[in-house]
């Protein structure tokens, strides 16, 4: 039986341990910090009221008038006070909670003030600049008066200086939404996007419009998995362990329910041209006949039921029925976890999956029984991944519960490297069920832990856990990055040219 001596000596020591982890993340903070100059071409940190959940940017950037700032913008979904954890605050409430939820602003998009060499096209109205972008300070120019270079069909206010400050970050436009925004999700011609609220319910904005111009309502729980498969059409996954496939024109009822998972859907990931109609052939013979054919596209799904699941989409034929949940085409068991997926967007028989291992694995359709390859550099549950996709399908990013984001790049994959687990193993070690425990080569042995040669780079910004980044689709390297620290952070890492690194090579 536990004494009161026992049970207060345990305390003490979980104490101890948790006090000296914060004096080790304080502690790697204050050098992220100093080393800042040398990781980024630039990097703006804005604390907000409430940690952002979600997070999108728009496709489009503004020149300022003098042709010196670029304005970009992101789209953003913040959480309530009530589920903001108390790791700083320290103020007292000065209101009730139903008069906090109507008074807070839970979806809108900003803008930030970037240098305009950063713009891909910078050279055609800036034709003398030099093209190495230096990093923002916190001077006027930041707020300049910003006219936008393409025609701005949002409705929103392109004048970032009237509601913006000296740093150039400003709010641009706010919508109504029921509560905080679980997951937003922008269309793939971004004109439109998604979210998911607290209560499980599904909205559709324009951006012309304030408001949701409709709502989507069948799953039972909150929801926190959204994908497009077109602009006609999206899959949502929630809580109620049920995956529904939507028609945005037909928001009463979903085409299709998948209801083979039996816990709450963590993410969903879409490859393929589109839905196949029922009874649809496949061979070539009708896919030439068919004036608009589309195939079966593909879906991966994770779960808390421990299984990664792949679906493939047949919608029925009269749109007015919905279909019923059909067996996963391929399942896979997990030991632990799995928090997100994500198809290769040039490849699609390649996908990734990541979750509470701390690890992402890298699978082919082809033969799932074991990864082909695995990522280690996380030493904490994995959030989510995501393929540059725009400008480099080969390079992917993770965030994390241990506040890090990390690029990873495929084209390392040929260099040797032993999984961690692994080290004290043979050479052809079987630990964790990859052949050789390692990259194609899989021969390297150590004694110590070796770093992941697909590893590039480290966002060491956040004091929380990252809850969401995405990544610019015209800016090359330009990330932005939310966390439960309620830091909006947007940076690109410093840029090392390929002569560069081999001259240094040379010289070693």
């Amino acid at each position: 039986m536990t004494t009161d001596l026992e049970l207060a000596s345990a305390q003490r020591e979980v104490l101890s341990e948790l006090q000296t982890g914060e004096k080790l993340k304080n502690e790697e903070f204050k050098i992220w910090k100093k080393t800042v100059p040398l990781l980024y071409d630039t990097i703006q940190s804005h604390a907000l009221e409430r940690p952002v959940l979600s997070l999108s940017w728009l496709p489009t950037y503004d020149i300022s008038e003098n042709k010196n700032v670029i304005s970009v913008k992101i789209l953003i979904g913040l959480s309530s006070d009530e589920s903001i954890e108390p790791v700083t605050s320290t103020a007292a409430p000065t209101a009730t909670t139903s008069s906090k939820q109507k008074s807070q602003e839970y979806l809108k998009i900003v803008s930030f003030s970037l240098p305009s060499t950063m713009a891909p096209d910078f050279q055609k109205f800036l034709p003398n600049a030099q093209g190495v972008p230096i990093p923002l300070s916190s001077s006027r120019e930041g707020s300049t008066s910003v006219r936008s270079s393409n025609d701005d069909k949002s409705g929103n206010d392109t004048n970032t200086s009237s509601r913006g400050n000296v740093d150039g970050f400003s709010t641009v436009k706010d919508y109504s939404h029921n509560g905080e925004v679980n997951k937003l999700k922008l269309s793939p011609n971004g004109s439109k996007f998604l979210t998911f609220d607290k209560e499980g319910v599904i909205h559709l904005y324009d951006f012309e419009s304030s408001v949701p111009i409709a709502s989507f309502k069948y799953h039972k729980a909150e929801g926190f998995a959204l994908e497009w498969v077109d602009e006609d059409s999206f899959l949502s996954g929630a809580n109620d362990s049920q995956i529904a496939l939507w028609d945005v024109n037909k928001p009463s009822t979903p085409i299709q329910i998948f209801k083979t998972h039996s816990g709450a859907i963590n993410d969903i990931s879409y490859t393929g041209t589109g839905p196949r109609k029922n009874g649809e052939k496949k061979d070539e013979d009708a896919m030439e006949t068919e004036e608009e054919n589309t195939t079966g596209g593909l879906f991966i799904s994770v779960s808390d039921d421990y299984t990664t699941q792949i679906h493939e989409i047949v919608s029925p034929v009269s749109s007015s029925s919905t279909t019923s949940s059909t067996p996963a085409v391929i399942k896979i068991e997990n030991k632990r976890i799995q928090n997100a997926a994500a198809f290769h967007p040039d490849i699609p028989t390649l996908f990734l999956t990541a979750g509470q291992d701390n690890v992402i694995s890298l699978y082919d359709l082809r033969n799932t029984k074991v990864p082909i390859r695995k990522f280690f550099g996380h030493t904490e549950s994995v959030i989510g991944v995501k393929w540059d996709k725009n400008q480099d399908p080969n390079v992917f990013y993770s965030w994390a519960l241990d506040k890090r984001v990390i690029q990873w790049d495929l084209g390392s994959l040929d260099e040797d490297f032993t999984y961690p687990e692994d080290n004290s193993s043979s050479s052809n070690g079987s630990g964790n069920g990859a052949p050789g425990a390692s990259t194609g080569v899989g021969k390297k042995k150590s004694s110590k832990t070796i770093e992941d040669p697909c590893m590039k780079f480290i966002h060491g910004g956040h004091t929380n856990r990252v809850n969401d980044i995405d990544l610019h689709p015209k800016i090359s390297g330009l990330l932005t990055s939310s966390g439960n620290d309620s830091l909006l952070e947007v940076w690109r890492s410093k840029t090392i040219f390929e002569d560069v690194e081999a001259d240094e090579d040379e010289r070693e």
